[in-house]
């Protein structure tokens, strides 16, 4: 009988479980330093050491800030490495919606075109959470931009 949680087994990622060993092998520090560099809890630590589970993207942001890579290399969506920190860190609601209005759409046609409905941005924006990773992504794409960018954690759009 496997020890991964049944409903974390849709998140699992080899390349991702590789990029964290590698930033710990590189940082020279073990699953408990890690996690307290990370300040992300030992437990998620160690499933994602273990197992590849990818955790929640907050918890992906804080490692990615630590090592001072790409979310989007940390996850796997891409194998560029390429990451220049914003001068002045945005959040994902305000970059959401500058692309909004960039490309000149309503939150229904994105919702449209999306895995999600359009109640899923009334609630991000009204409790100031993240979309999921899968969600993310889909963002991303459609206006094509990185997910670091959309985070607000860089300024270059790819």
């Amino acid at each position: 009988m496997s020890k991964i949680p049944k409903d974390t087994q849709n998140r699992i990622s080899k390349t991702f479980q590789k990029r964290l060993k590698d930033i710990a092998i590189d940082e020279e520090l073990n699953m408990k330093e890690f996690a307290n560099s990370t300040g992300v809890s030992l437990p998620v630590i160690r499933l994602a050491f273990q197992f590849g589970i990818i955790p929640s993207v907050r918890t992906l942001i804080k490692i990615a800030d630590f090592a001072e890579i790409s979310f989007d290399y940390l996850v796997g969506f891409t194998n560029s490495n390429d990451f220049i920190k914003a001068y002045t860190v945005s959040s994902f609601h305000t970059r959401y919606e500058e692309l909004r209005a960039t490309k000149k759409v309503k939150n229904s046609q994105v919702a449209n075109v999306m895995p999600f409905s359009r109640n899923f941005i009334s609630e991000w924006k009204r409790n100031k959470t993240l979309p999921s990773l899968d969600y993310l992504k889909a963002l991303a794409d459609y206006f094509e931009v990185s997910i670091d960018y959309l985070l607000g954690r860089t300024d270059y759009k790819n």
